[in-house]
C-alpha cells in the first residue's frame, strides 16, 4: 500500500544525524476526499518548507518515518498548485509515535491535518489492539456524521455509538480471531460501510479508519498497517417484498431483510410434496437456529445478495388457537439475488428432496440498489 509514495530523504528532514538522540516516529495518511478522481487528489507534503512526499493520493499512507523531536510546520499542496490547501504546526515529543492525517473534503468539512498519538499498550496474550477513527466527511452537520460500530449481527462494539466525524476511540484490546464488523447508523438500521470479514492475529496494533465522503470518493475502510479493506454492498431492504416462481404454479417467496443484523427472514408458499395439491406455507431464517432458540446460530449470514437459511414447517396449529403450533427444521434454502428483479432459490430438504426456483419480483415497495 505504499505505491505512489516517494519519501524524499534528500531533503534531510527525515534523516536523523548521529547527534539527534531525541526522536519521534510519524506515519502520514491521505484521508481527504477533496477530488472526484484519485489522480486529482494528488498532493505534495512538506515539512519546514522541504518536500517530504510527492504524488501522495487519497488512500495512501507511509510506514513510520523517524524524525528529530521538535516543532514542524507542515503543508499539503495539491499537485500543480503553488499555494498550500492545508497548513498546520505540530510538536513531536521524543519517544512518541504519531499518525498525521490529511482529512476533510473542503465542502462538507474543512480540509485539515489531524494529529493522533499512537499510544497502544501491551494487549496481553492472545489479544490485539484496535483503534477506530472516523475520518469520513459525508455530512456537513456533525450530528449527521454520527455512526455506530457493530458486528455483522448488529451488536455494538466497545460502546461505540454516536461517534461523529473527527473522533477516535483510542486503542482497546480484543481477542485475536475472525471479525466481521460494519459501520452503521446510530440505531443500527442503516449500514454505511460493510467490509468483508478479516482474520486479526494476536499482537497487532491496528487502526481502522472510516474514509470517503460518498460523493467524491466512496465510503470505505483504511486499516493501518494493512491497507484499504475490501467491502461489499451494505445490506439494505433491496430484496424486500413478494417474489414469484418464473415457472408458474403460484409458488414463491416473501422476503424481509433485517439490515441491522445482516439477516434474512421470510415465508415460502408452495404445494405439499405428496402431490395432493394442498397449499403449503414454510418459513425461513438465515440465523438457522432451532425452533424456539433465543440465540442466532449464524449471525450476519446475509450479505445483501446471498444467504443460506434454515427452512421450518409447522403443524398442529388452529385458527386463533391458544396452543402454539409445533415447528421443526426440515432443511435449508439458499438464495442468490441476481439483480432487482431476478433471483434463484434452491431448497434442500432433509429427506433428500431438492427443488430449484427461478424467481421474479412481484412487488417492490422500497428502493432497490442491486442493479
Amino acid at each position: 500500500m505504499f505505491a505512489k509514495l516517494r519519501v524524499l530523504l534528500a531533503s534531510g528532514l527525515l534523516v536523523c544525524s548521529s547527534l539527534a538522540l531525541a526522536e519521534a516516529r510519524v506515519q502520514i495518511v491521505h484521508a481527504a476526499p477533496f477530488a472526484e478522481s484519485i489522480e486529482g487528489s494528488s498532493v505534495t507534503v512538506t515539512a519546514n518548507g522541504g518536500a517530504v512526499l510527492e504524488d501522495f493520493v487519497f488512500g495512501d499512507f507511509t510506514e513510520y518515518l523517524t524524525l528529530p523531536a521538535g516543532d514542524y510546520d507542515l503543508a499539503v499542496i495539491p499537485t500543480g498548485a503553488s499555494d498550500p490547501a492545508i497548513e498546520a504546526s505540530v510538536s513531536l515529543e521524543s519517544g512518541v509515535d504519531y499518525t498525521v492525517m490529511a482529512v476533510g473534503d473542503g465542502v462538507n468539512q474543512n480540509l485539515a491535518l489531524w494529529l493522533l498519538v499512537d499510544d497502544a499498550a501491551d494487549p496481553g496474550d492472545g489479544n490485539l489492539n484496535i483503534r477506530v477513527v472516523h475520518a469520513a466527511p459525508f455530512a456537513a452537520d456533525l450530528a449527521d456524521t454520527e455512526v455506530s460500530i457493530r458486528t455483522a449481527a448488529g451488536d455494538v462494539v466497545n460502546g461505540l455509538v454516536g461517534v461523529p466525524y473527527l473522533v477516535e476511540s483510542g486503542f482497546f484490546a480484543i481477542p485475536a480471531g475472525n471479525y466481521d464488523l460494519k459501520v452503521a447508523s446510530n440505531d443500527g438500521q442503516t449500514n454505511l460501510i460493510d467490509p468483508l470479514a478479516v482474520d486479526l492475529p494476536a499482537g497487532l496494533d491496528i487502526t481502522v479508519i472510516a474514509i470517503g465522503d460518498g460523493v467524491n470518493q466512496p465510503l470505505g475502510i483504511l486499516a493501518l498497517p494493512v491497507g484499504q479493506l475490501e467491502t461489499r454492498a451494505p445490506v439494505d431492504n433491496s430484496v424486500s417484498g413478494w417474489w414469484a416462481s418464473g415457472l408458474g404454479g403460484n409458488e414463491g417467496f416473501i422476503f424481509q431483510p433485517i439490515p441491522a443484523e445482516n439477516r434474512l427472514v421470510g415465508t415460502a408458499y408452495t404445494w405439499d410434496l405428496d402431490g395432493s395439491g394442498t397449499p403449503l406455507w414454510l418459513t425461513f431464517d438465515s440465523c438457522s437456529s432451532d425452533v424456539g432458540a433465543e440465540a442466532c446460530e449464524t449471525p450476519g449470514a446475509f450479505d445483501g445478495t446471498e444467504a443460506v437459511a434454515a427452512v421450518y414447517a409447522y403443524s398442529g396449529g388452529t385458527v386463533a388457537g391458544t396452543e402454539p403450533a409445533e415447528g421443526d427444521t426440515i432443511g435449508l434454502v439458499s438464495f442468490e439475488f441476481i439483480d432487482c428483479n431476478t433471483a434463484i432459490a434452491v431448497v434442500e430438504l432433509d429427506d433428500g428432496t431438492s427443488v430449484s426456483w427461478d424467481l421474479e419480483r412481484l412487488t417492490q415497495t422500497l428502493p432497490c440498489t442491486l442493479d
